[in-house]
């Protein structure tokens, strides 16, 4: 259950940073030019969404190993050290970030 907790609370921290940087872009993406900033800010987290679900959350993988002192080119399978997998990353990082971009998209 611990583990499970970690991959959720990681899952909602990357969520967090998506919506803090796509927040940043729309916002100097509006003060650079004209257009409504809820398009533009839907369009980067879509955009986001694609990057991390492209990227199968290698980022965030290897970031948790090095934080905790492991070397990435050791696969160790059978330890619950890795939190999340390419398919949680895709589950709860980028198919969130992908609906509510789209759901805002079609409001702006």
């Amino acid at each position: 259950m611990g583990v499970v907790l970690r991959g959720l609370r990681q899952a909602l921290a990357a969520v967090l940073l998506a919506a803090v940087v796509a927040l940043a872009v729309a916002g100097l993406w509006s003060l650079l030019g004209d257009g409504s900033f809820l398009s533009r800010f839907a369009l980067v987290l879509l955009v986001l969404a694609g990057l991390i679900g492209l990227t199968s959350g290698a980022v965030f993988t290897r970031a948790h190993e090095y934080e905790h002192g492991r070397r990435p080119d050791l696969d160790d399978h059978g330890s619950p050290g890795g939190v999340l997998t390419g398919v949680g990353v895709f589950l709860f990082v980028s198919l969130p970030l992908f609906a509510a971009g789209a759901v805002l998209l079609t409001v702006a």
